[in-house]
């Protein structure tokens, strides 16, 4: 099989090509009726811009209710993401998808919910419908029971059914629920995506079913569900801060009247003692000092008068400033009380921060089966499966008919190939002086016998048998070969 070239092959294939055909053709038909076999799946999608501001109440000067500031965009969107997964859990037990009714046709599902999810396996219930009462049976015992067109309570789940027309006779059903941990992880693996749209802050929630019905219901729970949590959860951060802020006008109001206190014990001085205070910035002349002395020995328990003293000398008496922390403490109240009405105001809200985009509309078109998709595929199968099968053919077929079994019996530094009769003639035109033998007859050029022939030329129009092909080898040993392919 050495010295094999890319057009060897192809030429093999080539006559190989009824096999390549059928081939294709066979995966072409499977791929047709796994089509018409296949339920349609259908793929409804839901947009939401999610919520990308942190709510961070400040505690101090600067304090405020809400500061708007954007966290690392793709951090709190995988953070919201993760919710949405959580809520998408609790979504889909609410439309019980581990429910499973076997009920006629003109008995319609109209909800269904699941109650725990602690069952470990699957278990199936004996569901019987006369008239208007539906029963539900755990093996013989009788486990909750209801009528059409209202909500049914079992231990485990919650459904309700509507029948499309009038029921003459008793019905039976079945209900299967099925082991919750599986079938919610593989809805929630297989059948459920949430990814961001780029770098932005919108996030499409995607749901995968044969019922686009389910599907859709389920996506825009989905979207709703998760409007409501952020809704609750900027309210619950607004009771928080306003918790804290109540907390911190308690403090403030206690400091105002401690320092209104203080205000107003200086304000209870003499008049002379006012008039020294004012002078107080430029120094206190000698005559008011002597008089603040005086009155201290006439009162030698008069504690603030001795303040006064002490102050003087030690030069720490700014009234200025005092006014000023009277004045801060004021405006960080007005602030925080402000900012109170603020929270609850975010309290009382009934609009969220995120909010949904676009809601899912039903799906018109399935995304599966995808009919051009299927059949590029299967072409591509049948083709390679074709080549696989052509070139296997080629190793087991007990005839010689193409280059790559020519080669395998060939010594092949003692002969020519030539595809096409026109190559052929060129070559035996070339070489006249030569005598040559054909084992079929050549238009245009003469034909000698084997025994006194220079060169052999094996003319391969259809298969040659193995066998006929060696005793024909065996002869030509000892002179040139020249193998055309027709």
């Amino acid at each position: 099989m050495k010295h094999i070239s890319i057009i060897d092959i192809l030429y093999s294939l080539k006559e190989r090509w009824k096999i390549i055909i059928i081939s294709i053709a066979f995966f072409i038909i499977i791929a047709f009726i796994s089509t018409i076999v296949s339920k349609p799946i259908y793929k409804p999608t839901a947009t939401v811009k999610v919520d990308v501001y942190e709510v961070i109440p400040k505690i101090g000067q600067e304090i405020s209710y809400k500061g708007l500031l954007p966290s690392v965009p793709i951090d709190k969107v995988g953070s919201q993401i993760e919710i949405i997964k959580i809520i998408s859990e609790e979504v889909l037990k609410d439309n019980g998808v581990n429910l499973n009714f076997k009920v006629p046709n003109f008995i319609k599902v109209d909800m269904k919910k699941t109650i725990i999810d602690t069952i470990k396996k699957d278990l199936v219930f004996n569901l019987k419908i006369k008239n208007d009462s539906i029963f539900v049976f755990d093996k013989k015992n009788l486990i909750c029971s209801g009528i059409f067109n209202e909500e049914i309570n079992c231990y485990l789940f919650h459904f309700k059914l509507k029948k499309l027309k009038p029921l003459n006779n008793q019905l039976t059903g079945k209900i299967i629920y099925q082991n919750y941990p599986k079938t919610i992880e593989n809805w929630m693996k297989n059948k459920v995506s949430i990814n961001q749209e780029g770098i932005t802050d919108l996030i499409k929630i995607s749901v995968e079913d044969e019922d686009k019905s389910l599907a859709v219901k389920i996506v825009n729970d989905i979207a709703k569900k998760y409007i409501d949590w952020s809704l609750d959860q900027e309210r619950r951060v607004a009771k928080l801060s306003k918790a804290q802020l109540e907390e911190l006008l308690k403090e403030i109001n206690y400091q105002l009247d401690s320092l209104k206190q203080l205000q107003a014990k200086i304000r209870l001085d003499s008049l002379t003692l006012v008039s020294y205070l004012l002078e107080f910035r430029t120094g206190l002349s000698s005559e008011a000092l002597a008089e603040i002395i005086k009155k201290l020995i006439n009162n030698p328990n008069d504690n603030y008068l001795r303040k006064i003293i002490e102050r003087y000398y030690s030069k720490d008496i700014d009234y200025a400033k005092f006014n000023n922390q009277v004045m801060n403490y004021l405006i960080r109240r007005d602030s925080i009380i402000s900012n109170i009405i603020d929270a609850e105001i975010a309290i009382a809200k009934t609009v969220s921060p995120a909010y949904v985009v676009a809601y899912a509309p039903e799906p018109y078109k399935p995304i599966w089966p995808n009919k051009p998709q299927i059949i590029i595929f299967s072409l591509f199968i049948g083709l390679i499966f074709g080549i696989i099968c052509a070139l296997f053919y080629e190793m087991l077929d007990k005839k010689i008919s193409t280059i790559l079994q020519l080669k395998r019996w060939t010594n092949l530094e003692n002969v020519n190939f030539f595809y096409n009769l026109n190559e052929l003639k060129i070559y035996l035109t070339m070489n006249k002086n030569k005598k040559f033998h054909f084992n079929y007859p050549i238009e245009g050029f003469e034909n000698y016998q084997k025994d006194i022939a220079n060169e052999y030329v094996l003319i391969l129009n259809k298969g040659l048998d193995i066998y006929n092909y060696i005793e024909i080898q065996n002869f030509y040993s000892d002179k040139k070969c020249n193998i055309l392919l027709l």
